[in-house]
Order: C-alpha cells, then structure tokens, then sequence
C-alpha cells in the first residue's frame, strides 16, 4: 500500500497514524516535499533519523523549498527502483530525485521536487552583512519575512535547466506515460486558479510543469507547497490533481 502526505517542516507526528488501523497496512509513505528532516545538524538528527529508521513502512519524498540543500548534497546519488535517489537512512527514508521516473509495486512515478519561495518579502539576507543587523531589526519592525543565504534558503530550491532537460529525456523514454506524478508545487494555470497570484508567482519551473500537464498521460498529480487540502478534476481527460498538507491518502 503506497500513501502520500504533504508538507511536514521537520513535524513527524502524523506518521504515527499509520501504525493504527485503517493505515497500518502502509508500505511506503510519500510526502510531496518540505519534509525538514535535514535542516540543521542539531542534537536532535541522530535521534529523529533512528526514530524514522523504525517505521514499519518506508518514508519517500521530493525536496521543497524548506530543505537544507547543503546536507542533501552530503548524500551520494544512488539508482533505486529505475531512478536516482539519495538513501538519508540505508532503504528506508529515500529522497527521490528530480525529473525521474520510478516503479514501486507496479506503478510509475515521475517525480521532480523542487519550488521558488514566496516568504521572503524582507529579502535574502547574507549573512556575513556588516549591515545585517540594521536589516534584521527593518524586518523585524515591519514583519517581513525573510531569509539568510545557506542557513534558512539556497537557491538550489529552484531546478536547475540540466534537472529539466534531464526529465524532458526520462519521459521521452517512457513515451510520455506514468500513472502518477509527484511535485511539490504545481503548474502555473493551476496555480492561478488556486488564487495564488500575487503570493505565489508563476516561474520557469511552474511553466515547465504547465508543459508536463498538457504532454503527459497520467492518472493523478499530488502536490504540497500550499497548505491546504483540496483535490480538482479534469473529467475530460480522466486526471486528478491532489494538493496535500497534513492529510494521509491511498493513492487514487
């Protein structure tokens, strides 16, 4: 049994659900990005990695925007299941790399996770600044969200045009095809007609996936990014798409 979930910012409470009925027949859990396991080489890691290392089920997910890029790249990248992948704890918390294609019990995957970030009105901020106090206290006094470069963003959030190209030949491959696809934000029509405009803006890689959406045959599209819970379909063509937040689904 395969379910996904969506963003969890380093709060790995509701994966206790699935050691209890109706769940606990779950396999594999994929949450659509910003899991925020690896954020900071705090105290807590060792233990939180051992404590993921003892679920009955195997955790999957896609990078977000609120990832710690820097100790992402610490992991090698390894094949599994037909896609490159980095093991964060041996095979059983497996982040799934960008623009491929994977089979896991029988269905095919393509993922590619990846978003620009809208909470940064008060900047990117470098932390090595002589100014940055000045600029921390301007953001403080009028709530700007804000961001320190390598502590709290990188800029690998956004895919690289490589990353893309990359995705652009793997669907070739399987003729454009895949049963289900996992992002963890949306094409930008989509995203529009969400109401994100203005907060969450369109970019080459949401356009990308704007050309994802009209070329490839799949069966449902889950998402995170949002925080919200909200399904839409397109009866035409027979697909779905599913943002996710803190709720737990079978696949559809």
């Amino acid at each position: 049994m395969i379910r996904i979930t969506g963003d969890c910012h380093g709060d790995f409470s509701r994966f206790l659900k699935l050691s209890e009925k109706p769940y606990a027949d779950t396999d594999y859990l994929i949450v659509c990005g910003d899991l925020g396991l690896l954020w900071d080489k705090n105290n807590n890691l060792a233990v939180t990695l051992a404590w993921l290392s003892q679920l009955p089920f195997k955790l999957l997910w896609v990078q977000g925007n609120h990832e710690n890029y820097d100790m992402i790249a610490e992991y090698p990248v390894r094949e599994w299941n037909g896609g490159l992948t980095r093991h964060i704890v041996d095979d059983h918390v497996i982040l799934l790399e960008r623009g491929q294609i994977f089979t896991i019990e029988g269905k095919k995957f393509f993922t590619f996770g990846g978003a620009r970030s809208h909470d940064i009105q008060g900047g990117i901020l470098d932390p090595k600044d002589p100014n940055l106090a000045e600029k921390l206290l301007y953001c403080s006094e009028r709530d700007l969200p804000y961001r320190l470069d390598r502590i709290s963003w990188w800029k690998e959030e956004m895919p690289s045009y490589q990353e893309i190209e990359v995705a652009r030949e793997n669907l070739k491959q399987v003729n454009y095809q895949v049963d289900y696809i996992i992002t963890h934000c949306i094409f930008t029509s989509l995203q529009d007609d969400m109401g994100g405009t203005g907060v969450y803006n369109s970019n080459y890689f949401t356009d990308f996936l704007d050309t994802v959406d009209s070329m490839v045959k799949f069966r449902c599209w889950y998402f995170g990014h949002y925080h919200t819970s909200v399904a839409f379909k397109d009866e035409e063509r027979g697909t779905r798409y599913q943002c996710l937040y803190e709720d737990i689904v079978e696949l559809y």
